[in-house]
């Protein structure tokens, strides 16, 4: 159990903000972790700890940001600060929001600009996603919205929105013809 253990990392938050924080001494180089109030950040195979660092000041400094964004920013801090020493390839972004599925999970597993695919993303999510996601069924109300008509409403109006501001779909999606 303990050649386990020392080749591992564990980081976890509970919802009242305790943490416990484990970087096994046999993790591969550069690896270690970082902590403030309510968050952690920990990494391995890294250029140095300024990836790291990088990432969690760069999280603290964003309160206003929401919070994928604010993740997906951070992230971005840590690879300007040097990254994965094995180079680019792929990165995931998992938010989950007091429900047993993610309220966002978007990744990219072969790309040559992960991140920069990431917030595209994340980007075409925000398009409709984010709309489905308020009236999918949750652990209180077990079959979700029922008439989908205020989300097709919405739907549209945040499209014109976005239109009116000048904002091109981030989509790769064609329409049927």
């Amino acid at each position: 159990m303990a050649v386990c253990q020392a080749s591992r990392q564990a980081h976890l938050l509970a919802p009242d903000g305790q943490m416990a924080q484990h970087t096994g001494t046999d993790c591969v180089p550069w690896a270690g972790h970082v902590a403030a109030p309510e968050v952690s950040v920990a990494g391995n195979m890294l250029v140095g700890p300024a990836v790291i660092e990088n990432t969690l000041a760069t999280f603290l400094t964003h309160p206003d940001l929401p919070f994928a964004d604010r993740l997906l920013t951070a992230m971005e801090a840590g690879e300007a600060a040097g990254g994965d020493k094995r180079g680019r390839q792929a990165a995931s972004l998992i938010v989950h929001a007091g429900q047993p599925y993610p309220l966002i999970d978007v990744r990219t597993d072969d790309h040559a600009d992960p991140l920069a695919e990431l917030r595209r993303l994340l980007a075409v999510s925000k398009e409709r996603y984010v709309r489905f996601a308020e009236v999918m069924a949750t652990t209180d109300n077990f079959s979700g919205a029922i008439d989908r008509r205020p989300l097709d409403a919405a739907i549209a109006q945040d499209e014109a929105d976005r239109i009116e501001r000048g904002i091109k779909s981030q989509s790769f999606a064609t329409p049927l013809s």
